[in-house]
C-alpha cells in the first residue's frame, strides 16, 4: 500500500493518511513522488489550511500517535459545505443561469427566476437529484442578482475573477491555475495526477447541496369508519415551532438597521478556491442585524401551537400516513418549514368489519326466512338497501354486493366489494300451533329422508348386480 491512501471520506468531510515504515528511514510507496522526503514535509502544507476556519468553516485536525519506532499521523480538514463545484466561484455565470443578460432589469429577473423554479422545483422533480441541484443554482442566482447591492459585489468579483483564473484548456491532464489557490504550490511542486483526482473527488463529494429544513413533526390522529371510509376534512392541531409574534419571524425588530455581513462582504457566499460556501455569519443573506429579538433570541421562531386543515382520502385504514408538506416546525432564518406527518388510526364500527377494502356485515334472519327465501334490508356505507335471500341459505353464508366496499388506492377496481353474513335466529319457544305444524313438518321430513334413502339402497342393489 502507498504511503498516502484515502482511508473514508463523507460529504461532510474527507481524511488522508500519511504512514511511515520506521524511524528516519523515507517513507515508501507507489506515490512516493507525491510529497518528497518525511511525512513532516507534508505539515507546512496542511497547516496552510489553518486560514479556511476562518473564512470557510474548516476545521484541521492533526492527529499523532507514538509506536516505538516511528509516530503516525493522521490529517482530518472537516467542513459543512452549503455547495460546491470546480472553479464555481469564479466562472459561474449567475445570468447565464436564468438567462437574461448581464443588463436585465429587475422585472426581467424575477420573471426568469419564476419560469425556471416552476421547472425545476424539487416537489415537482422528486426522484431526479440534477433537477434540485439546478433548482438550487437558479435560486442562488435569483438571489444574488435580486439584490441591488449583493448584484453589484458579484459583478465586481466575477469581473475581476475572470481576469485573475486562466485555464489550460488545451491540457487534458491535469487542473493549472494562476490564482494562487492552496491546492495549486503543492500540484505544481509535485506534478502528479493526485492533483486531478483531489479536485475531481472535491467536486463529486460536495456537490449533492441540501436545503436546510426545519424538524419534521409526527402527530397521531383518530378516524371513526364512516369518516375513514367516505372521506372527510379535519382539524389537527398540535405543538410546533411557529414564527415569533414579536418580530414576525424576522429574528429581528421591526426597526432594526442590518449591516453589511463582514466575512462575506454582502455577498452572501464566502469563497476559498475552488470551493464556495454560504456564509455562516449571515446565513447567505449578505446582511447581519447585530439587535436581535429577545422574545425568540434571533432565531425567528418560538414554541407555540399549529393548526391545520386536512382532507382525508376515502378508503383510509389504520397504519395509512398522510403527508402535508411544509406544514411541520417553521423554519428560522433562512430554513424552509419542515413537513408533517400524521399517523391516522380508525375506530372499529360496530355494525361493519373491513379486510382491505371489502367490508362485511352480519344479518339476523329467521329460520323459515332460511327455508323459503325472501327479502331483507341490509345497511351499507351509503344507506340501507333491499337484498334478496336465498331459498334454503345456511347459517354464515356470504351473500356478494359488488362495488359497494371501500374505495381502492391502487388497482383496475376501484371499490371493493360488501359481503352480507347470513345468521338465522331458531325461535327458543313455540305455541301450540308451531309445535303441530312443526312436528308435522317433522314427519314429511323423515318420509323423504327414508324415501331418498330406499331408492338409493335399490340404485345401489342394480349397480351391484350389474
Amino acid at each position: 500500500m502507498g504511503r498516502i491512501g484515502w482511508i473514508g471520506f463523507s460529504p461532510r468531510s474527507f481524511l488522508l493518511r500519511f504512514k511511515r515504515s520506521c524511524g528516519n528511514s523515507p517513507i515508501t510507496g507507489s506515490r512516493s513522488d507525491l510529497i518528497k522526503g518525511r511525512t513532516e514535509d507534508a505539515l507546512p502544507f496542511l497547516r496552510s489550511f489553518s486560514h479556511l476556519s476562518l473564512l470557510y468553516g474548516c476545521n484541521l485536525d492533526i492527529v499523532e500517535r507514538p509506536h516505538n519506532t516511528y509516530t503516525s499521523r493522521a490529517f482530518s480538514l472537516n467542513r459543512s459545505f452549503h455547495a460546491t463545484a470546480l472553479r464555481y466561484a469564479i466562472d459561474r455565470d449567475y445570468y447565464e443561469v436564468l438567462g437574461v443578460p448581464k443588463d436585465a432589469t429587475w422585472v426581467d429577473i424575477k420573471k426568469a427566476f419564476h419560469a425556471l423554479a416552476k421547472k425545476y422545483h424539487p416537489d415537482a422533480n422528486k426522484n431526479n437529484p440534477a433537477a434540485k441541484r439546478k433548482f438550487q443554482e437558479i435560486r442562488d442566482a435569483y438571489e444574488t442578482l435580486r439584490d441591488p447591492e449583493k448584484r453589484a459585489q458579484y459583478d465586481k468579483e466575477f469581473s475581476e475573477g475572470a481576469e485573475k483564473v486562466r485555464y489550460a484548456a488545451d491540457d487534458a491532464s491535469g487542473f493549472h491555475s494562476t490564482y494562487q489557490d492552496p491546492f495549486s504550490s503543492f500540484y505544481r511542486a509535485n506534478q502528479d495526477p493526485f492533483s486531478d483526482t483531489f479536485y475531481k473527488i472535491f467536486s463529486e463529494v460536495f456537490e449533492n447541496e441540501r436545503d436546510i429544513y426545519a424538524a419534521d413533526i409526527q402527530v397521531e390522529l383518530n378516524l371513526s369508519f364512516p369518516e375513514a371510509a367516505k372521506g372527510c376534512t379535519k382539524k389537527v392541531s398540535f405543538s410546533a415551532q411557529v414564527p415569533c409574534d414579536s418580530c414576525y419571524g424576522r429574528g429581528h425588530s421591526v426597526n432594526a438597521k442590518p449591516i453589511k455581513c463582514p466575512t462575506c462582504n454582502g455577498v452572501g457566499r464566502v469563497t476559498v478556491f475552488p470551493f464556495t460556501s454560504t456564509c455562516r455569519s449571515c446565513k447567505g443573506l449578505g446582511k447581519i442585524i447585530k439587535d436581535y429579538c429577545l422574545v425568540c433570541k434571533g432565531s425567528g421562531v418560538v414554541d407555540g401551537v399549529k393548526n391545520v386543515n386536512v382532507t382525508i382520502p376515502a378508503g383510509v385504514d389504520s397504519g395509512d400516513t398522510i403527508h402535508v408538506p411544509r406544514a411541520g416546525n417553521q423554519g428560522g432564518r433562512g430554513a424552509q418549514p419542515g413537513n408533517l406527518y400524521i399517523n391516522l388510526q380508525v375506530a372499529k364500527d360496530p355494525v361493519f368489519s373491513r379486510d382491505g377494502a371489502d367490508i362485511y356485515v352480519d344479518t339476523h334472519i329467521r329460520f323459515t326466512q332460511a327455508i323459503l327465501g325472501g327479502k331483507i334490508e341490509v345497511p351499507t356505507l351509503f344507506g340501507k338497501t333491499q337484498v334478496k335471500i336465498p331459498k334454503g341459505v345456511q347459517p354464515g353464508q356470504l351473500l356478494v354486493l359488488r362495488g359497494r366496499g371501500l374505495p381502492k388506492q391502487v388497482g383496475l377496481v376501484d371499490h371493493g366489494d360488501q359481503y352480507v353474513r347470513f345468521r338465522v335466529n331458531f325461535p327458543s319457544s313455540v305455541n301450540e300451533r308451531q309445535r303441530e305444524l312443526l312436528e308435522e313438518f317433522a314427519k314429511e321430513e323423515a318420509i323423504q329422508e327414508s324415501s331418498g334413502s330406499a331408492e338409493g339402497n335399490r340404485l345401489y342393489q342394480k349397480l351391484s348386480t350389474g
